[in-house]
């Protein structure tokens, strides 16, 4: 999820300054508005997770495993930080897709159940990587999944650089992201939601 995020972001900025450049306006650097409330424990969380998934490739075996398994309790610190921010529009986006992640998360043993679709390459393999719990967060979805239109199901095949099968919660996700960058560059003032 991370290249997608770097991905969405750089598409994100481009189209803002095509935008100045079309309506022939120049970004005015003095009226951003980058003030998101917690935005260091959204920083740390990340951290977490991806030294998480680090030393649970490297290894699997050790007993690490039993409190690396409790990675998806970076869930609550998303939560927390969307819910303090919620007045923007794009953590309004973080939010709803992180509770759809979390709801499919928490259905299935706390892990992300994926679906391995045949236009992805080496599809029996990526299968028993996942049936055999080798990944810290995935696993396979099967007939006894829960909420499977919440899961990994959503698969993105090549030309896209980084072919992968993401959920609608991700959707929202990369929605918030590119909605982020376009306030911030648009040097908006955060857009609330209307009640």
């Amino acid at each position: 999820m991370i290249s997608e995020i770097i991905l969405i972001s750089i598409l994100s900025i481009l189209i803002a300054i095509l935008i100045l450049i079309a309506t022939k306006k120049s970004p005015d650097i003095t009226n951003r508005n980058f003030e998101i409330k917690g935005y260091k424990l959204l920083i740390l969380t990340a951290v977490i997770e991806i030294t998480a998934q680090f030393l649970f490739k490297r290894f699997p075996s050790s007993s690490l495993l039993r409190y690396l398994s409790l990675s998806w309790l970076i869930y609550f610190a998303i939560f927390y930080v969307a819910a303090i921010n919620i007045k923007k529009s794009y953590m309004m986006l973080f939010f709803i897709g992180t509770l759809l992640n979390f709801i499919a998360i928490a259905s299935n043993g706390f892990k992300m159940p994926v679906f391995v679709s045949d236009v992805l390459g080496d599809v029996e393999a990526k299968r028993l990587y996942l049936q055999t719990g080798q990944d810290l967060i995935h696993s396979l979805l099967t007939d006894k999944t829960k909420f499977k239109f919440l899961c990994d199901i959503i698969t993105i095949p090549s030309p896209y650089p980084f072919s992968k099968t993401i959920s609608v919660g991700d959707v929202f996700l990369l929605a918030g992201v590119f909605a982020f960058w376009q306030d911030l560059l648009e040097g908006k003032k955060s857009r609330k939601i209307v009640k």
